[in-house]
């Protein structure tokens, strides 16, 4: 059950996503602004510098020619054309005395602002921002030295630029609130659909939680991405469908198979106690009810070891060993009882080692089992054939038999714990070994075969990476 705090959808995957969004969208939209912002600024007074620059040049060769009554006349027509409050106009020497001027009423504190000209003497033409003291009205200033040392000065009042720039804001401000509302609005849904996925999945979580196995996870057009993850839920559910089967499969097997020595044991018992009290009978009594514990013991254990090895649990300690060394092992551990029901036990090793990484007890132990299987279902006179073979890199161990074969029907469960086929309920054992050596094979990165002819015998084959010392 979500808690509250999951269900708040303020706290959801989508609301952060879309926050996201409209961070990176509000931050690269703030920085186009800023960008457009500069280069505008940068441009509007890149004009009225060059303004600025094409009236002083007009100005001086006015100066040059007529001197400075022809330029006072032309001070005042051009601030008068433009607007007094928004031009002017000063011939100034060096010291700061003024020497023409247009009207400047409208520049309160101007003088004061301008006491000199403030050019250093490699200056020639030089552009400033100023603003005046009084009003703190913004102008550019450009102050040009003519060849007679004078400094001719045009002062441009920046309102117009400025009112520009406001306006500019405005609308950016405005455009900025609706871009991101509906950049909001567009990352929510864009955020909903990719989490659409996800959300397919918790569906079938929670389906899952509540005990349907059945749900799978529809596969969307999201992206690969989700894909993939609705794949290997599914993937996932479809092992989990398999194990609990199995777990199933493995409880009913069990409660199948101890119910009979447990009912033995309980026979034996019920026989003795219901008889006369006699000491060689209570005797027999125990010794029995130990070998079905003993029997009983051993099957829960091989079960507890397949469970572990299967599930990864199970420690191997590996090291390099020679494959030859295990068979040759496991044939002189079983010579004597293939002696005593008169079958041939033949070694067939080739002259090379094959080196494995391997954890000898247990491999000798899937390898056992093999061969006890072979023995047991050999009739006298028969054969026992253990062989290895290196083949693509691979160490091939095989246990061939000329016994009584395997019915193909059988092979698909043949590795099944407990499985045992109807020519093999009349001999001895829990049906555990080859689940045993399968999970014992597979943990050492190999796989194990089996081929069989009817009546001709059966061939198990396993199949391990030879060890490489590259």
């Amino acid at each position: 059950m979500c808690s509250k705090k999951e269900a708040n959808p303020l706290h959801s995957l989508t609301f952060k996503l879309t926050l996201w969004y409209v961070g990176l969208f509000g931050a690269l939209s703030l920085a186009v602004f800023i960008l457009l912002y500069v280069t505008l600024s940068n441009n509007l007074y890149h004009r009225v510098d060059e303004n600025l620059a094409r009236e002083a040049q007009e100005f001086e060769g006015l100066y040059l020619k007529h001197g400075r009554k022809a330029l006072a006349e032309e001070f005042n027509r051009e601030a008068h054309s433009e607007g007094i409050n928004r031009i002017f106009f000063r011939l100034v020497s060096p010291d700061g005395q003024i020497l023409v001027s247009s009207n400047t009423t409208q520049w309160s504190g101007l003088h004061s602002r301008l006491k000199s000209p403030n050019l250093s003497p490699q200056d020639k033409v030089l552009f400033r921002t100023l603003a005046l003291e009084v009003n703190h009205r913004r102008f550019r200033l450009l102050q040009k030295r003519l060849t007679d040392a004078n400094v001719l000065q045009i002062g441009y009042a920046l309102q117009k630029n400025e009112a520009l720039m406001a306006k500019y804001r405005r609308v950016f401000a405005g455009t900025l609130i609706i871009m991101v509302v509906c950049g909001g609005i567009v990352g929510w849904f864009v955020a909903r659909r990719a989490m659409s996925g996800v959300e397919r999945v918790t569906r079938a979580a929670q389906s899952i939680s509540r005990g349907d196995l059945s749900m799978r996870v529809p596969l969307g057009r999201e992206g690969a991405e989700i894909r993939r993850l609705a794949l290997a839920f599914n993937e996932m559910l479809e092992k989990i469908s398999a194990l609990i089967k199995e777990l199933q499969d493995v409880t009913n097997n069990i409660a199948h198979d101890l119910r009979s020595p447990l009912t033995r044991i309980r026979g034996i018992i019920e026989t003795t106690l219901t008889g006369k009290p006699d000491l060689p009978a209570y005797r027999e009594m125990a010794s029995s009810v130990s070998e079905e514990t003993d029997r009983l013991i051993n099957m829960i254990n091989t079960m507890l070891e397949i469970a572990q090895t299967e599930a990864g649990l199970a420690k191997l300690s590996k090291s390099p060993v020679d494959a030859r060394a295990i068979i040759t092992d496991a044939s002189e551990l079983f010579e004597p009882v293939a002696q005593d029901k008169k079958i041939i036990l033949e070694v067939d090793l080739p002259a090379q080692p094959l080196e494995i990484i391997a954890d000898v007890p247990r491999l000798q132990r899937a390898v056992a089992n093999l061969l006890d299987n072979a023995i047991k279902y050999t009739p006298e006179g028969g054969k026992v054939v253990l062989s290895a073979r290196e083949r693509n890199s691979t160490a091939v161990i095989s246990v061939a038999d000329t016994g009584i074969g395997i019915l193909e029907a059988d092979f698909p469960y043949l590795f099944d714990r407990f499985y045992r086929g109807d020519k093999s309920r009349s001999q001895p054992g829990s049906g555990l070994g080859l689940s045993l050596a399968k999970a014992l094979v597979e943990a050492h990165g190999g796989r194990i075969y089996v081929s069989s002819t009817q009546g001709k015998g059966v061939t198990f084959t396993i199949s391990l990476p030879l060890h490489s010392t590259s």
